[in-house]
């Protein structure tokens, strides 16, 4: 069985857990800011580590250190609970707070237009995120329009799309994979960020988020 019929057969039976994820991602949109944020600081911890990683630093630290906290506070707090690039993460968070104010509206923005401008626009202005993360965080606000191109994705799609998953993806690279897997998408009736949630589950064995 091919790729395609294989995920096309997982999506026509459905899976309970993955609906459930998705009415949780749903639920997020009415969140005040500061969890808006702190979701956004989840897909910053989780990017190039694992989704593991990300939901266990931010069960590990203090919401409040995320949100006021000094950038070296911050740091020495990553490193106690042995989060990956604790420097740099330190300071993508705290320069990106200034999004904070914006995030409820970002959150509760209903034309799909607007849903991928504004994923460009924090994937060009925020330090530490690019269109992947972007994605990742829109995703996990109830937002299913964009695909989250990880590497299990990327391996999967590998198997239909003539690429290498090993070598670095370029920009361009990048939006013409996201092309396919959209397309792929709409062949299969399901919206982008659902489908990355049966393909992960495929990849992984569960799904997080």
């Amino acid at each position: 069985m091919d790729l395609f019929s294989l995920i096309s057969s997982l999506v026509e039976r459905g899976d309970p857990e993955i609906e459930q994820r998705v009415q949780e991602f749903r639920s997020m949109r009415s969140k005040p800011k500061e969890d808006l944020f702190a979701e956004l600081c989840f897909c910053i911890l989780a990017a190039n580590t694992s989704a593991q990683m990300g939901i266990r630093v931010m069960n590990e630290v203090d919401l409040d250190h995320f949100l006021y906290s000094s950038q070296e506070r911050l740091r020495e707090e990553l490193h106690r609970v042995g989060s990956r690039f604790y420097n740099t993460r330190s300071r993508f968070i705290v320069e990106s707070r200034w999004i904070m104010d914006r995030l409820p509206s970002i959150a509760n923005e209903s034309d799909a237009l607007k849903v991928m401008e504004n994923r460009t626009y924090l994937a060009e202005n925020l330090t530490g995120v690019g269109y992947k993360e972007a994605s990742h965080f829109l995703r996990n606000i109830g937002h299913f329009k964009c695909a989250i191109l990880d590497k299990h994705i990327l391996r999967l799609m590998s198997s239909f799309v003539n690429f290498d998953p090993n070598k670095p993806i370029t920009k361009n690279k990048y939006f013409e994979l996201e092309r396919a897997f959209i397309t792929m998408a709409g062949d299969l009736g399901v919206e982008p960020g659902i489908l990355d949630l049966f393909m992960w589950k495929h990849a992984t064995g569960r799904v997080l988020k």
